[in-house]
């Protein structure tokens, strides 16, 4: 990744030769229960698209190849549950012979009051709260993002890890993952901006993710039977004038949850599918976006991160591998709606909502995939 120092603080400046202007800001808004909106503009010689927003939007930050012509990009927002509304910052900025930048200000209502006969699936935990599992029960303890947490169905890969290993081990889920997280987030944030309304949801208002987490392990001594991470992700669609430290971030999270769950109780580690191969249907320069993404997980940021992990004794999961990612991209199939694309594209079709809606999120089938890919790292672990 270039990096690419850009200064939005004046209208235009040069740079090396380019001019940067800024683009007036567009007003968008959108009701207390979310949904999705699309953001559209022109642009002209352009090479690089970079979407970002702030604060950040689940899976919406992207760097693409781009050139003149319309370009579009969706964001899903996440009920606001709070009695607050929302603002949201966000911007295209176009690097070619000039460089642009549009901005828009979306507006989220307040969410309505709760009410005494609403009920939800998320708990307030209480720290100095201990409590007596039933029988040989233990505690599954999710971190991490909106992968995490699930979107279709909320919950995700959690609810199915529960079920899978129910035959053999009985786990009761404490989901502490929150939509939008980062490595820097999880370890700094106070509470969860969108809230955690789902399965095994716990609520945390006046503690950090992974604070919360700690505090919850180090209460119910011997009572904890699996911890799953998936972060970083959000991460990787920063700002292109940084590099953020992912790798050095996820060896401090893993080294305080091995610390406070001691060295036997099984911590996992995953990575994301590779989103980016669903760029391969838009032509030749979404093929180069493809393969070199291959390239950067395969290569860059999973041994990175494996390393990470490993450093604290966190078993890693890869996957990207498991979702077909690595397969040469010679290998060809028959997909029903695209025709005869490689593989590893189909795979990346078929596990999440990247080629349908441009949604970054596993599917049901995505869910699946990353639960019986814990499972299996989880019962090595345990046998």
């Amino acid at each position: 990744m270039r990096k690419i120092a850009v200064s939005t603080a004046s209208v235009a400046l040069c740079l090396s030769g380019f001019i940067v202007v800024q683009a007036a800001a567009n007003t968008m808004t959108i009701g207390a229960s979310g949904g999705s909106l699309t953001f559209t503009a022109t642009v002209r010689n352009a090479t690089t698209c970079a979407w970002s927003s702030t604060p950040m939007i689940a899976g919406f930050a992207k760097n693409v190849k781009c050139k003149t012509g319309s370009v579009a990009r969706s964001a899903r927002f996440t009920a606001n549950t709070s009695k607050v509304a929302k603002s949201y910052q966000v911007r295209l900025t176009v690097h070619g012979k000039t460089t642009t930048s549009d901005r828009w200000k979306v507006n989220q209502a307040a969410g309505s009051p709760p009410t005494t006969s609403s009920t939800t699936t998320s708990t307030t935990w209480v720290p100095s709260t201990t409590t007596t599992l039933p029988g040989t029960s233990l505690y599954y303890i999710s971190l991490g993002d909106s992968y995490a947490t699930g979107t279709y169905p909320p919950g995700g890969y959690t609810t199915k890890v529960v079920a899978d290993v129910a035959p053999q081990h009985t786990l009761i889920l404490q989901n502490f993952a929150c939509g939008g997280a980062t490595t820097k987030s999880l370890m700094t944030a106070i509470g969860c901006p969108f809230g955690n309304g789902v399965p095994g949801g716990v609520a945390y208002p006046t503690m950090t993710q992974l604070g919360a987490a700690i505090s919850f392990i180090n209460a119910h001594p011997g009572q904890i039977g699996l911890i799953t991470i998936t972060i970083g992700g959000n991460d990787l669609g920063g700002n292109a004038n940084h590099v953020p430290p992912i790798a050095t971030n996820i060896a401090k999270i893993a080294g305080q949850l091995r610390a406070a769950a001691g060295a036997s109780v099984p911590i996992i580690g995953l990575t994301y599918p590779d989103l980016d191969l669903a760029d391969w249907l838009n032509g030749p320069s979404g093929q180069v976006i493809a393969e070199e993404s291959v390239v950067a997980f395969q290569n860059v940021i999973n041994p990175d991160w494996k390393a990470a992990y490993a450093s604290a004794n966190v078993t890693f999961v890869d996957i990207t591998a498991a979702a077909g990612a690595y397969t040469p991209f010679s290998q060809l199939v028959n997909d029903p709606t695209y025709g005869e694309i490689p593989y590893a594209v189909a795979q990346i079709c078929l596990l999440t909502g990247m080629c349908s809606e441009n949604n970054v999120h596993p599917n049901d089938a995505g869910d699946t995939l990353i639960a019986q890919q814990i499972v299996l790292a989880y019962l090595k672990l345990v046998s």
